[in-house]
């Protein structure tokens, strides 16, 4: 079969590959130990050499396994040598074709878009020859973001894949949030802020008016930016596990800064309102400031008496906390020796399900040792987004390091910068509490 002879002629370049690299060694000495060197000039042109013929076997073998695949979802039905050609059912069925994994189309995307360096006839070559002419032609048909220099909008399904990843890393999402589509960037719809009345009536009496007391929600799409530095090297190669590292480091570049602004972000013209600054006025419940069994199990009461008060729904409730907090819970115990809340290491508190994020801070108040518990309905709090990821990459930008500017091409590295869109609202500001002040530590 061809792609194992292609396999064989891979390992064998990667094997000599391999010696190269183990030979650049300096010898060792009686006052050194041996220790790696740089490749010579002739050295490094062999490996570059071999690196180059290894790069042209790996787009050889993706083509090949990629025609089988294409081959196998598109044959017909075969009759089994012997079978009688007018049973229709002694066949060997096609086999479909594999199913990529999620958020992957989005890091071939960015992937063909570094490598094309915003030339759209470049990064459609560049997912040809990387992942095969399906999809070059999905990146052909991409349409050039106009906000975006050299960027690209990755089409709705793809951006809604990668969406769908980011539910596990942000804690809001994971609780239960609707993400609710807002195409045109603007989403305007009713809310309750005070429910339906109903009453028993005799015969032939009129029913008495039932109205219900409605506001506006308006979400307006915030860009979030997130840049991501790459190596070259990684950018250059095709294999699934570069893809699954591209992805992974797009999601935790997005992850982090949303589940922070969701959290917590005070809100603007720019970003998203958080939910600790959406929460109803007369659900901030402060702590007692004496920690015991007897204090901490009455706030934790009052903090669901907040929600159910309020007649919500309470379909995808649950409670976010900190670390520090899931720690506290999980090692509280009783006069008798016995643990407290033993369910807290199984991921609850009583019969509802914990988030824990490092985004809820233990260093709150006057005293920096605060923290805060969120309780609530999760299904009333709404994400706005509009699903399209706008994709961008420069290997010549200076990105911000932790405080630290650095810059792409000393680096020999592609920066990837992803823009996504949304906002936030909630149905009901009741349908959440928070504790305050909350200073639970082991």
């Amino acid at each position: 079969m061809r792609i194992a002879a292609l396999k064989q002629s891979l390992a064998a370049v990667l094997a000599s590959m391999e010696t190269i690299v183990a030979g650049a060694v300096t010898p060792a000495t009686a006052e050194a130990p041996e220790e790696p060197r740089d490749l010579t000039a002739e050295e490094q042109g062999q490996y570059d050499a071999l690196k180059a013929k290894a790069t042209g076997l790996q787009a050889s073998i993706r083509r090949e396994e990629e025609m089988l695949a294409l081959k196998a979802s598109a044959a017909s039905p075969v009759i089994v040598p012997g079978g009688n050609p007018s049973q229709p059912g002694v066949t060997v069925p096609a086999q479909p074709r594999a199913e990529v994994k999620p958020g992957i189309m989005v890091a071939r995307i960015a992937q063909a878009v570094a490598l094309g360096g915003g030339d759209q006839r470049a990064t459609a070559n560049a997912a040809e020859q990387l992942y095969g002419s399906e999809m070059g032609q999905i990146v052909a048909n991409m349409e050039q973001a106009t906000n975006a220099k050299g960027g690209f909008l990755v089409d709705t399904a793809y951006s809604s894949d990668f969406i769908d990843i980011l539910r596990p890393r942000v804690v809001i999402r994971q609780m239960g949030a609707r993400t609710v589509p807002m195409p045109d960037g603007n989403l305007t719809t009713r809310k309750k802020t005070a429910g339906t009345t109903a009453s028993y009536v005799g015969e032939r009496v009129p029913a008495p008016t039932t109205d219900v007391t409605v506001g506006q929600i308006t979400m307006s799409a915030k860009r979030l930016t997130a840049l991501v530095p790459i190596t070259n090297q990684l950018i250059r190669r095709a294999s699934m596990n570069v893809q699954m590292m591209i992805r992974d480091d797009l999601v935790e570049g997005v992850s982090r800064k949303e589940d922070q602004q969701f959290l917590r972000g005070t809100g603007s013209a720019t970003a998203p309102t958080g939910l600790r600054n959406l929460i109803a006025a007369g659900n901030v419940i402060p702590a007692n400031a004496t920690v015991n069994l007897v204090n901490v199990t009455n706030d934790l009461g009052k903090l669901r008496l907040a929600v159910l008060n309020a007649n919500i729904p309470m379909t995808q409730c649950g409670y976010i906390i900190s670390p520090r907090s899931l720690l506290f819970l999980e090692n509280l115990r009783d006069a008798n020796g016995n643990k407290a809340f033993p369910e807290v290491a199984e991921g609850r508190l009583g019969i509802y399900p914990i988030g824990v994020t490092t985004s809820v801070p233990d260093n709150l108040g006057a005293g920096t040792n605060q923290s805060e518990i969120y309780f609530g309905d999760f299904a009333q709090f709404m994400i706005g987004d509009t699903e399209q990821i706008a994709i961008a990459a420069s290997d010549v930008a200076a990105y911000d390091d932790g405080g630290t500017i650095r810059a792409a091409f000393s680096n020999d590295e592609t920066v990837v910068r992803l823009i996504a869109e949304h906002d936030t609202q909630v149905r009901y500001d009741t349908a959440f509490a928070v504790l305050t002040a909350v200073t639970w530590t082991m």
